[in-house]
């Protein structure tokens, strides 16, 4: 999973929110200080910086990075202080201890674990004096190893070379890229790897010299072992594959980094090592657990030797094997596969009989932790969360759904026992996280899939689901930490938000899940005879009660990339949900509209689309609001168009589709004119950079996203070169998209297949259909049937617009229009009544998950809006996506005195035709 979605988990046990408001009540008391006199402050999310005004900071330069551990990092924190504010040097700071620990957790930033502090000296001689002062000052402090950085002697201090004022350059493929600058004054990127690297051709002070060289002599200290592969990295350190180089054997090394990889407890990777070790000569000669076959120290890192384990992970076995994820599998296939998950069931249920025999509980059961060897037994790996039942502890981390914080001994791996059970057959398990009463109904939607034991579902029900039905509740509460590695005891900072963790509570308040509710919601999506306006008021009404106008950072609750990326437009904020809503006919809350209005007002525009203020333009636009539009556009046709991306999301094709749809507003030839040039600089860079065998690919970041473009500018004007110009860029998506066994077209994004909107072949398909309609004799129609066919598998993990079902309803949609069919209309019912599975009860009302399943969402890129819009669009005929609605090819423009011939060339290439030919009335 997205370890990122973990920290943005603990604020509100129904809503991603910001680890700073989670952390809130537990900040440094110098947080709320004014800043001395001769100082200024500028936050910027999870860190506070001090500037001292007058002292001019150059733009990249040898930073400084001070670690530290929950246990010392006030203090740290307060002798770093006194230097930088006695010494007028620039730093910065995190917030508080909770988001120290976030940051030096299991499953944080390998790159930015250990950075408590970072300090910026102006120039040489500062930066030496700051390390010999604070170095003696510091020495003695101990803190994470800070991996992307160079150790100062032997204490808490850390150097690299790096940007010290934010600039962005473009990759190749379009993306934004932390930069600075060569000798020569070209942007390159500032890569933060977890590994220390310094630029050919930065400057390197005489007195680092002999820190950098000792560090390249450094070895792995007296590991008698030849690593041949990592197999897993985390914070708390790497599992490598290596060879014993005494016997030759395979073994497993797993590693351990001091102060780092914290549980919720602040216990650190070793100690959890330590304790590893101890459970494992415990469990010595079971067959199912690997043997302990040693302990190791390599410079300041532990190392565990394990016995090798051949095979792959459960949860690997279940994707190469899971036959719902392939369009119409045969009964056989269903039956078949029935019968090896419930061997291998009966192997895990043998194997945890024998933990438990000698008195361990496992504790962290779930597929992760679980291997297949090849003659199809099971071991069970990673015991740093085992315990003794004669002396339990309850594991300060879990995995989600499959965790029960308020289980105790053996009974808790009974409960994941149960779990896994119904994983097997529907693995949507991190929804019980959100809604225990889940488990019931999905449970029965397995066993109407999958011919199952008789008692088998009672099994699950029983151990899965609430006694009772919680009672239902209004009350919307925040503040409780809870995610998807839940513990039962409160993390080690002392934060008063909650006696126990969210996980721990039958349901969340705020969801309303009854048997009864659930039915009742679940009936809307699956009727026979869909009744629209029930369910549109439904979700509609849920998002409506989500909303928090009285916030500045976010109006509706959505993905975490509202805090990271955009919290106003149309992929992740109030602009794409105020769309979904107005389109639909659900209608926009004029308060909600001009909270829009005046939170972009508060901002500087940005471009982009999906990610920017284009899409809040065109948003505000279509909703009444066109003074408010009019003067974002013109602040935004300031911007330089050299500036932007390739990429439909928040570069140039998105910027042309705005344009194109002003000019239908205002009938302003200047606004077709500029966006012929944003066209004409997509063009000229694509023929100067050669197609990739790697990067962005599809709708919002690939040539599917700029062929939109071409064909909305054909569609504008005519020019048959803009035809040539999308076949192009679909053509460059559709060569790197791959045949699966099943004969579905995908895009291949490591070891996943992709079908989605976003990013994977049903979004470059949305297009392809598109470009069809004006050229059916397309070498690219070979390609339609094959993304049609990756469309029709039943199970999907997310409900989503952008990267789950919701997305496949809306390309099914745009197919019936297109190649009108009635086996479309059946698949599209399939996918509809299949959204039941996700629902969640929020208000009373149908309420969707967001990415990784773990908190609901509403926004249009992964919550209800897009459901809501991809409903609306195959129920209702009400508009998809933004500006992708099928427009007719004008023989000519429109008539004199509306719109003039744009001055500019035409597109770059060997078809160049003289301007006025291209517009000829």
């Amino acid at each position: 999973m997205d370890t990122r979605y973990e920290a943005h988990s603990f604020a509100d046990p129904l809503f991603y929110d910001s680890p700073v408001r989670w952390g809130a009540p537990e900040e440094f008391a110098v947080v709320h200080q004014e800043p001395p006199s001769g100082w200024q402050r500028a936050d910027r999310g999870i860190w506070v910086g001090l500037h001292p005004i007058g002292v001019e900071l150059p733009d990249q330069g040898w930073k400084i990075h001070v670690s530290a551990g929950l246990a010392n990092a006030e203090r740290v924190l307060a002798t770093v202080s006194e230097y930088c504010l006695r010494e007028r040097v620039s730093f910065k700071f995190l917030r508080g201890l909770p988001v120290l620990q976030l940051q030096n957790a299991k499953y944080a930033s390998r790159s930015a674990s250990g950075k408590f502090c970072t300090l910026y000296p102006v120039d040489e001689r500062q930066l030496e004096h700051c390390l010999t002062e604070l170095g003696a000052a510091l020495e003695g402090e101990q803190g994470p190893y800070i991996l992307s950085d160079l150790r100062w002697q032997r204490g808490p201090l850390y150097l690299r070379y790096g940007a010290f004022v934010e600039r962005w350059l473009r990759s190749e493929g379009g993306a934004l890229e932390l930069a600075f600058t060569d000798p020569e004054g070209t942007l390159v990127p500032d890569v933060r790897a977890p590994m220390f690297e310094v630029p050919s051709w930065a400057p390197v002070p005489d007195f680092l010299r002999p820190a950098i060289e000792g560090r390249k002599a450094a070895r792995t200290g007296n590991l008698p072992y030849r690593i041949e592969r990592a197999l897993h990295f985390s914070n708390a350190g790497g599992i490598y594959l290596a060879e014993d180089q005494e016997t030759g054997a395979r073994v497993v090394l797993k590693e351990a980094r001091p102060f780092a990889g914290l549980d919720q407890r602040g216990t650190d990777a070793p100690t959890r090592l330590h304790h590893e070790c101890a459970m494992l000569e415990l469990l010595a000669g079971v067959p199912q657990v690997p043997a302990l076959l040693g302990r190791r120290t390599a410079w300041e890192h532990e190392f565990m030797v394990q016995e090798y384990v051949e095979g792959e992970t459960l949860n690997s076995w279940l994707t190469h094997h899971y036959p719902l994820v392939h369009p119409d599998p045969a009964e056989d296939e269903i039956a078949d596969y029935t019968a090896e998950a419930l061997a291998l069931l009966t192997q895990i249920e043998a194997g945890l009989a024998e933990i438990h025999a000698r008195g361990v509980v496992f504790g962290d059961l779930h597929p992760h932790n679980l291997m297949v060897r090849p003659d199809r037994s099971v071991a069970f790996i990673d015991f740093e969360l085992a315990s003794r039942m004669d002396d339990f502890v309850q594991p300060a981390l879990g995995a989600a759904g499959f965790a029960a914080p308020g289980l105790t001994g053996p009974q808790l791996d009974l409960h994941a026992l149960a779990a896994i059970k119904l994983w097997f057959f529907l693995p949507l398990q991190q929804l019980l996280m959100l809604d225990p009463g889940k488990a019931a109904d999905l449970a029965e939607a397995a066993a109407r899939r999958f011919p199952l034991p008789a008692d088998f579902v009672a099994s699950i029900q029983a151990a899965l689901t609430p006694v009772q039905d919680p009672p239902a509740t209004a009350t919307r509460a925040s503040g409780a930490p809870a995610s998807d590695k839940p513990a039962s005891d409160k993390p080690a900072s002392n934060k008063p938000a909650s006696d126990k963790p969210a996980a721990n509570r039958r349901t969340a308040p705020g969801i309303t899940s009854t048997a009864t509710e659930r039915a009742r919601l679940a009936a809307l999506l699956s009727a026979p005879e869909p009744n629209w306006p029930a369910l549109r008021d439904s979700i509609a009404a849920g998002i409506r009660a989500s909303a928090a106008p009285e916030r500045t950072d976010r109006l509706f609750p959505g993905d975490i990339a509202q805090f990271e990326v955009d919290a106003l437009g149309l992929s992740y904020g109030a602009a794409g949900v105020l769309y979904a809503l107005h389109v639909t006919g659900a209608g926009a809350d004029p308060a909600h509209l001009r909270w829009l209005v005046e939170a972009e007002r508060r901002r500087a525009p940005r471009a982009g689309l999906y990610t920017g203020s284009h899409g809040v333009a065109y948003t505000l636009d279509l909703l009444g609001e066109r003074e408010a539009a009019r003067e974002l556009l013109d602040c935004l046709l300031s911007l330089p168009l050299g500036d932007q991306g390739d990429d439909l999301s928040d570069g140039l094709p998105g910027t042309v589709l705005t344009l194109l749809h002003f000019t239908d507003r205002t009938g302003e030839v200047a606004l077709l004119d500029r966006a012929w040039e944003a066209a004409d600089l997509l063009t000229e860079r694509q023929r100067k950079s050669p197609p990739a065998d790697s990067g962005p690919i599809g709708l919002h970041r690939g040539g599917a996203g700029q062929a939109l473009a071409y064909l909305r500018l054909l569609q504008h004007t005519g020019d048959p070169q803009l035809l040539d110009l999308a076949e192009q860029a679909l053509d460059r998506d559709l060569t790197r998209c791959v045949t699966a066994p099943d004969g579905s077209l995908q895009v291949q994004d490591g070891q996943r297949l992709l079908p989605y909107l976003e990013q994977g072949s049903t979004g470059i398909g949305l297009v392809l259909e598109e470009l069809l309609s004006q050229r059916p004799d397309s070498p690219l129609a070979r390609s339609a049937a094959p993304i049609h066919r990756s469309a029709e598998a039943e199970f999907v993990i997310q409900p989503n617009l952008f990267n789950g079902r919701a997305g496949l309803i809306l390309y099914l949609d745009r197919l019936r229009h297109a190649r009108p069919d009635a086996g479309i209309d059946e698949l599209i019912d399939r996918h509809r009544k299949s959204l039941a599975w996700h629902l969640i009860p929020y208000q009373h009302q149908l309420a969707f998950p967001g990415e990784q399943l773990l908190r609901l969402s509403m926004d249009l890129a992964t919550g209800s809006a897009g459901v809501l819009l991809a409903l609306g669009a195959a129920l209702a005929d009400t508009a998809g996506l933004p500006m992708t609605s099928s427009l007719p090819i004008p023989d000519r423009l429109s008539p004199p005195g509306q719109l003039s011939p744009p001055t500019r060339l035409p597109m770059s290439g060997s078809h160049r035709v003289d301007p006025a030919a291209r517009l000829a009335r």
